[in-house]
């Protein structure tokens, strides 16, 4: 029995009625979950080993698929309902999928890309059924039919193929195993020191990494994991952090950044609830640990470093007292971070552990997934080591902006922007002039239509060199970013 197994069976002995997944206003028992597993599992039945694409909203269907996929043995290929449907069909093609779990209005809107695969379509929630929800099936008849080839589990250890952004080059099928997700997610229960009594709130979609990884890391902490709010809708968060007890905020920084220009014109509270946040995918600037601290001084913000490839693999803790830095702390239980340079210079961040994956996705083969295996992940992101034995992050190395022999990143110039008050977002990026010389531009996006550029230009003077001062400084609407907003979208 796994560790993963071990902690959801104490749970279920000791405290069955203790929360294990909310949504929205819906809650769920780990004892409630267990028969509503039971009850999939006689329903959808021998995965092992089968290819299903998950492109579901996030809601309790899309919580209760992953788990059950993950249970059942079946290779689970989320996909985000941004997706489009030439990209859906590229991935379909890619993973030649044994089916589809979707719902009636993303099956219709991406029809040519998935009508010729057999489907499951969830349809609205159905409180007849243990499961919550009815389906309607297509391509398969009128019940189910499983496909009779399935790959052999003996030859394949592949749990779940997630596709990367793409925000570093062409998106990539990344192989996990099930090893590699619960040694992630115990990682993050150990730094986080996760245990019965906390309740997370977490706004990341669950077909993202920083997503799913949280169902395996609550579940083996045997705590309580509530999801589905968003920015978008701010006063939902503030409501369910009082109303639920909330004691974590799982999000990314362009999240807290957010959170905190609400909170000012609100006049909310709501932080001062909360004993941890959680962050992850972006740079934490030292503004925003100032702001955030100023409303609870005694918060503690654990910033995590990890790639799909290899997730949760370093961590730091920080208190108000911490030094606001580039750091990202040190390596997680079991993972080994080298930084491969000469001579003392910044060099590439290579991640080595149980968390790597197994390799990129190549094709499929006979029913096996094909890969390159992986011994060791080279991230492309540039740091080095202090003298506390802290990795500082600089940046991704194909990022850095040389001009004259002189390099610097982006998120340096971006940061110092950042410090002057009405300043919500930043984007330093390379121009070149006529005569093919170099330089700096410069966008913001201020809190109102209005900025004192006056006063962005003098602190950049006094922090930055002359080569790397903006020879432009321009007010935007807004910064392209990744869709779940974590990253700066660079060309």
């Amino acid at each position: 029995m796994s560790k993963f197994d071990e902690s959801y069976q104490q749970v279920l002995k000791n405290d069955p009625d203790r929360l294990a997944v909310g949504f929205r206003d819906h809650r769920i028992s780990y004892g409630q979950l267990a028969d509503i597993l039971k009850a999939l599992s006689l329903k959808f039945d021998n995965l092992v080993g089968k290819r299903i694409v998950l492109l579901l909203p996030d809601g309790l269907p899309s919580y209760l698929w992953h788990l059950h996929l993950f249970l059942m043995g079946a290779v689970n290929v989320p996909v985000s309902i941004q997706s489009s449907t030439s990209k859906i069909r590229e991935l379909c093609e890619k993973v030649k999928p044994h089916f589809i779990v979707t719902n009636i209005p993303l099956r219709h809107r991406h029809k040519s890309a998935v009508e010729s695969y057999p489907c499951i379509a969830v349809k609205t929630d159905n409180p007849d059924v243990p499961w919550g929800f009815d389906y309607e099936v297509f391509g398969a008849g009128n019940d189910f039919n499983y496909p009779s080839s399935v790959s052999d589990p003996k030859n394949n250890d592949v749990r779940m193929i997630v596709f990367t952004s793409g925000s570093t080059g062409e998106p990539k099928g990344v192989c996990l195993s099930e090893t590699n997700i619960l040694a992630a997610a115990e990682m993050m229960v150990s730094f986080l020191s996760l245990d019965p009594s906390r309740k997370s709130l977490v706004t990341v979609p669950l077909y993202d990494y920083y997503g799913f990884i949280q169902i395996y890391g609550h579940i083996l902490g045997q705590c309580g994991y509530i999801f589905g709010e968003s920015i978008g809708f701010p006063d939902r968060i503030f409501k369910t952090v009082l109303k639920e007890k909330v004691t974590d905020l799982v999000l990314v920084p362009f999240t807290l950044r957010e959170l905190l220009r609400i909170i000012s014109i609100k006049n909310s509270d709501v932080i001062q609830y909360l004993n941890f946040i959680t962050s992850s995918s972006d740079l934490l600037t030292p503004d925003l640990l100032t702001n955030v601290f100023k409303l609870n001084p005694v918060l503690k913000i654990f910033n995590i470093y990890g790639l799909t490839e290899a997730g949760r693999a370093c961590y730091r803790e920080i208190r108000q007292s911490s030094i606001f830095n580039g750091s990202i702390g040190k390596p997680s239980d079991g993972v080994e971070i080298i930084i491969d340079t000469s001579g003392g210079e910044p060099g590439e961040i290579v991640i080595r552990g149980p968390n790597v994956m197994l390799g990129y996705l190549h094709e499929i083969l006979d029913e096996r997934v094909v890969f390159k295996p992986c011994t060791e992940m080279r991230t492309g992101d540039l740091a080095y080591y202090d003298a506390e034995g802290e990795i500082i992050l600089l940046g991704r190395s194909d990022h850095m902006i040389n001009i004259r022999g002189t390099k610097m990143h982006p998120m340096e110039i971006e940061s110092l922007a950042l410090e002057i008050p009405g300043v919500v977002e930043s984007h330093a990026h390379k121009i070149t002039d006529s005569l093919g010389e170099v330089s700096i531009s410069l966008d913001i996006v201020p809190v109102n239509n209005d900025c004192n550029l006056d006063a962005i230009r003098a602190h950049m003077r006094r922090n930055l060199p002359p080569l790397f001062y903006p020879r432009q400084i321009n007010i935007v609407k807004g910064i392209r970013r990744t869709e779940l907003g974590s990253k700066i979208i660079r060309s």
